[in-house]
């Protein structure tokens, strides 16, 4: 009797194995584009101010599929519970290796819409921002050069359905040197059809004309993301009937690229997959290409809850021949098990209980979804994909950070890093990761807690510090100034990109309220990079064995004031000063010839220095240490 039940749930794992693998799916789809054109030049249209939308679609919000559900119903039952998470960072990293560059304000809520889906890429002399359903365009100083404009001023002239309808994506296509503005139009919400706008400059001045295109879906490609790749535009998106929207599963699309580069008629290859595969993201292409003839990518994960055998990632791939696209096909899955996490966040159908300070709202985790991008990277020696998702850090509802690094050398693709960012009881989620050119990795993502309104975070690792860690010493570019009051969504996703021109400054932007509120949200955008100092002041750490040390500086960079926190193993005397780069002392905010043993903070206005680079001298006893302070206007 026992082998009859072994060789049959070996056939049915045999069938189930077999269908997931999904190799060459009739599904297959290849049509043109509606429509395209090509605008005038960017500078010479009417600009259309930001304004509420009239389709206000983004505030009767798609409910978020309770994939969760299943693993309780199937497993508590038979007193299972979630394997604990072995990879957790229960501590900040040392290294004071992120020097910030550029912090100004991005654009804030003036469509009043929700969620923001804050996005943005950088390219050789600017960078773009997009919200929901706004854009604007910047120097790399952080001057305004463009907007805030709606995001149909692209498309004023262009026929068929254009309207303004959301989930924006803006990339930097470095191969070509041409910018992408892609947003869906849902001109007969909730009825189909649908219509995916790209936008493709016709050279890096994004001022100038725009090659623009129109491609039709018969369902909602919800969730739209797009990558860059040598043979195609690749884009994800989940798939919701027209009308009713149920869930039908996730679609990989491949668009024309050259015919959208030179402004001909473009084509799409479609792969719509059903709900058995959950919600995927496209990879998109940083530095050099990738070997000649390799796929576009595509990954989902899976926490056990949802069928599969341990907690995975799943990697698809999408080949496509534009000399005959009946031989296009889309591939998969090839199973990289990780280690254990838990998405189940929130409680059954709740993904709402991120906590923030100062309201009752409690925010969504959203960790059913891969976070914006999936970025790719060819080193020669080998090829790397950096890519995060927001888990249960210890199955209590405190969102931490899952990030990876994939590598594939000479075999198949395989997690060569992983680690969940969850450093102390604060909630970190809605993350975005990189990595440059070097090999140094950045994320960056929202932080909040009942101690801290919802802020803007970064931290990272520099290549070949020890695997699974973020080593960096959290910053905090923007501190929040309120909490959402009334909504839970979130984000949706942020944004974190490598500015071409060097491949080792990180550009990111993500939301935060400068008041709590409803609705009235504010983007920031900062760029960083992880190395050493750039002035010719070095940090310095206490000596090796020595406790006494400055903790930490929150936030840093700073506008108008921070906390110095510092601990001290024994009763000793305490100096702490600020100077500015020639050495000036600026102020003495603590000057005590003895603290008690324990922890100390003070807090340090800064609202009436000008914005620079300052240094922050931490002495006690025979102990010394320096700090950089950055304050941003």
């Amino acid at each position: 009797m026992k082998k009859v039940i072994v060789v049959i749930l070996w056939f049915l794992f045999i069938s189930i194995y077999v269908q997931a693998q999904q190799t060459n799916s009739p599904s297959r789809e290849t049509n043109f584009n509606v429509y395209h054109d090509v605008s005038p030049p960017l500078r010479d249209m009417k600009r259309l101010e930001p304004g509420p939308m009239n389709e206000r679609w983004e505030n009767e919000e798609i409910p978020n599929n309770p994939f969760y559900v299943d693993w309780d119903e199937q497993n508590r039952p038979l007193g299972k519970i979630h394997a604990q998470d072995t990879v957790v960072q229960t501590q900040m990293g040392s290294l004071y290796a992120i020097n910030t560059i550029r912090n100004f304000e991005g654009l804030s809520n003036v469509n009043s819409v929700y969620p923001a889906d804050p996005n943005g890429d950088i390219g050789l002399n600017y960078y773009i921002q997009a919200i929901n359903t706004s854009f604007a365009i910047y120097s790399k100083a952080g001057a305004l050069i463009y907007g805030p404009a709606d995001i149909k001023t692209i498309w004023q002239g262009f026929p068929g359905a254009n309207k303004s309808d959301g989930d924006p994506i803006v990339l930097f296509d470095h191969l070509a040197n041409r910018w992408l503005i892609s947003q869906f139009s849902l001109p007969n919400y909730p009825n189909g059809p649908f219509y995916e706008l790209i936008a493709v400059s016709q050279t890096e001045d994004p001022l100038g004309s725009w090659n623009r295109y129109s491609f039709k879906f018969k369902n909602m490609p919800d969730y739209p993301k797009l990558g860059v790749w040598p043979d195609g535009y690749y884009f994800s998106a989940i798939s919701y009937s027209s009308g009713a929207l149920g869930r039908i599963g996730p679609v990989a699309v491949v668009f024309e690229r050259d015919s959208m580069l030179t402004g001909g008629a473009a084509r799409m290859v479609s792969f719509q997959k059903d709900k058995t595969l959950k919600p995927m993201i496209v990879a998109d292409l940083d530095g050099p290409a990738p070997p000649k003839s390799t796929p576009g990518f595509f990954l989902m994960h899976l926490d056990d809850a949802q069928g599969a055998i341990t907690d995975q990632l799943q990697l698809f791939q999408l080949h496509v021949d534009w000399a005959d696209t009946a031989k296009a096909s889309f591939t998969g899955p090839h199973i990289m098990n990780t280690a254990a996490f838990d998405m189940k966040m929130c409680g059954d159908n709740n993904a709402a209980c991120i906590r923030q300070k100062g309201s009752s709202s409690r925010l969504d985790a959203l960790t059913q979804y891969l976070m914006y991008r999936l970025q790719y990277r060819n080193f020669g020696t080998h090829q790397s994909m950096v890519v995060n998702h927001t888990v249960d850090a210890e199955s209590n509802d405190h969102a931490g950070v899952r990030w990876y690094e994939l590598r594939k050398s000479n075999s198949d693709w395989t997690i060569y890093q992983q680690g969940t960012y969850a450093p102390d009881s604060l909630h970190r989620w809605m993350a975005s990761a990189a990595m440059d050119g070097t090999g140094n990795i950045a994320l960056g993502y929202s932080v909040s807690g009942d101690s801290l309104f919802p802020s803007v975070g970064i931290t990272g690792r520099k290549a070949g510090d020890p695997l699974g860690q973020m080593t960096c010493q959290e910053d905090l570019i923007f501190k929040g100034l309120g909490s959402e009051k009334g909504e839970s969504r979130w984000g949706d996703y942020s944004s974190l990109s490598v500015d071409p021109s060097d491949d080792k400054t990180f550009w990111y932007t993500n939301m935060y309220y400068r008041a709590t509120s409803q609705l009235n949200w504010s983007t920031r955008i900062t760029a960083f990079t992880i190395k050493d100092l750039q002035v010719n002041v070095g940090e310095s750490l206490p000596a090796k064995g020595k406790s006494n040390h400055l903790r930490k500086i929150f936030p840093n960079p700073l506008s108008q004031s921070t906390t110095l926190e510092w601990s001290l193993t024994r009763a000793s005397a305490v100096k702490i000063q600020i100077l500015d780069l020639n050495g000036k002392l600026i102020a003495t905010l603590v000057n005590a010839s003895e603290q008690a043993s324990g922890d100390h903070h003070i807090d340090f206005d800064a609202s009436g220095i000008a914005a620079g680079i300052y240094i922050c001298q931490f002495s006690t006893g025979n102990i010394s240490e320096t700090k950089k302070l950055v304050v941003v206007k």
